[in-house]
């Protein structure tokens, strides 16, 4: 079942609004519940990354993750801390890499690995939304049909 999700809106200090691909991501507690938190989708980045401060909410450690260096927001490197996590995009439940980066500023984003290569994922910049539609729908399969004809 394919999953629409409307463009997120930020507010910036000079009063400028700015839109951007989203996509509402369910995670797990540590106390058993859900909470949905709205991510960039970036297709430019490779994993998927949030604030070290959102890991005590999931009830993780983020420094008990694999060390790594993030390039690519703001200036330099950011330390992170790789982990395995299990979310939810719409109604599919994806283990995902996912970096906690040691900065209150980091953006919350979800990265290429372990969604691109499960969903096709369309941007549709006139309408300000995204849609997920899993790689087996009937409309994935259409739409990849289209490509196999124009080669």
């Amino acid at each position: 079942m394919s999953q629409i999700f409307p463009y997120g809106i930020t507010l910036h200090e000079d009063g400028k609004i700015a839109l951007f691909p989203a996509a509402e991501i369910s995670f797990s507690t540590k106390d058993g519940e859900s909470i949905s938190l709205f991510l960039i989708l970036d297709s430019g980045a490779t994993v998927s990354a949030l604030p070290k401060s959102d890991a005590p909410m999931l009830g993780i450690d983020a420094e008990q993750g694999i060390p790594m260096a993030i390039a690519g927001i703001g200036n330099g490197l950011l330390r992170g801390w790789r982990h395995e996590i299990t979310v939810r995009i719409g109604q599919e439940t994806c283990r995902l890499p996912v970096a906690f980066l040691d900065s209150a500023r980091a953006p919350r984003v979800l990265g290429r690995e372990g969604v691109f290569d499960r969903f096709m994922i369309i941007f549709e910049e006139a309408k300000r939304r995204s849609m997920f539609s899993r790689n087996d729908e009937d409309v994935v399969l259409r739409i990849s049909n289209l490509y196999r004809e124009e080669a």
